[in-house]
């Protein structure tokens, strides 16, 4: 494993913001996770994974943390699952599956990485399916060891998992029960779904969904748009005018811009809205999860 010292973020996030990683590190093999957590825990300092960098904003400053990035992204198509390492891209994998004739289009579209999906749950809204339907286990290097988690231990539930509870856990492979389908039907949904996507949802530096559903279903861009705040601005960054749940960066915005905004909203709606996206302060830790 090659450890880098003050790499900048804001590169590797789709929003296109953030400081500098005190440490970052590319990890290719399991002895690569195994170094980073140990170099992690011996300074003292939070190990942040990250996938293809949405659903994450970084802090301006420098982030005293580990950053790392796993690249690991091997398939294996066997007779009874799909086994995938983490840094494969969902996209990828989708397509790929649909050629074996193998059905994951109901994730179509989702940006990021198979890990980023575990964790954060990724899919259709509160009412409709998400990651978790297709995971048999999921292997992480977990407080200094590696374990593999059933499903039903993974905790999932709409955009949570227990991998959001567990400090510098490191996702590194799942197992995935996908059911098959004709690959001319499956290609079919995907081009439907993505066309769908294209045109309810905006697709250049964003970080995707800001804020989750309220748990009667409600989803959070109704909220918004019931208080007038459709395409509102605080400094670079403002909700988009095409789905008033996504926070855009596209005049040079800010950490603080985008943490002023997330508190406006909640402000002027008058709703506790949780967070989807994750937000790190310079300590490495998860800012803005309250109201």
């Amino acid at each position: 494993m090659q450890l880098l010292e003050n790499v900048p973020l804001r590169p590797r996030t789709t929003m296109h913001i953030g400081g500098i990683a005190r440490y970052f590190a590319e990890l290719m093999t399991k002895q690569d996770a195994e170094e980073a957590w140990r170099f992690a825990a011996k300074h003292r300092l939070p190990l942040i994974p990250i996938g293809a960098g949405s659903n994450t904003i970084f802090a301006d400053e420098t982030i005293e943390a580990v950053v790392i990035h796993v690249q690991a992204e091997d398939v294996k198509f066997e007779e009874n699952c799909t086994r995938v390492q983490a840094g494969k891209y969902l996209a990828s994998l989708v397509t790929e599956c649909a050629k074996q004739g193998l059905d994951l289009s109901v994730l179509t579209g989702i940006p990021g990485t198979v890990g980023g999906a575990i964790v954060g749950n990724a899919g259709q809204g509160p009412k409709g399916i998400w990651t978790d339907a297709f995971v048999q286990t999921v292997t992480a290097f977990v407080s200094g060891q590696w374990k593999t988690f059933t499903r039903a231990e993974c905790g999932f539930q709409y955009r949570e998992s227990i991998f959001k509870t567990l400090p510098s856990a490191v996702i590194w492979a799942v197992d995935l029960i996908i059911p098959k389908k004709e690959t001319r039907d499956i290609e079919a949904e995907i081009v439907k779904l993505l066309k769908h996507r294209r045109e309810a949802q905006p697709s250049s530096k964003t970080a995707g969904s800001c804020f989750k559903a309220l748990p009667d279903g409600t989803p959070s861009w109704k909220i918004i748009e019931g208080a007038g705040l459709r395409g509102h601005c605080v400094g670079g960054i403002h909700l988009s005018e095409k789905h008033a749940n996504f926070l855009m960066n596209e005049n040079n915005g800010t950490f603080k811009d985008a943490c002023s905004l997330v508190q406006e909203v909640r402000k002027r709606t008058g709703v506790p809205l949780k967070l989807e996206m994750r937000f790190y302060d310079s300590q490495g830790r998860v800012a803005g999860e309250g109201s």
